[in-house]
């Protein structure tokens, strides 16, 4: 049997930037691998972590200086 991967996205509370993607089997997996990626036992308040096939990540752009 084949496990289907999905694509997750995740955002600190109070910050613009957005990461990802993150491939994991569900959404408590993708928490599982942030944690990991942080090295920390529980995430921190207000992260936010999303499937991106329901909101894709948001890409900034940084006006050039004039």
């Amino acid at each position: 049997m084949r496990i289907s991967f999905r694509s997750y996205g995740y955002k600190f509370s109070g910050y613009f930037m957005e990461y990802g993607p993150l491939e994991a089997e569900s959404l408590d997996a993708a928490k599982a691998q942030i944690r990991k990626r942080l090295g920390v036992t529980r995430l921190p308040l207000g992260v936010q972590v999303w499937d991106l096939a329901e909101r894709p990540l948001t890409r900034w752009r940084v006006a050039a200086a004039s």
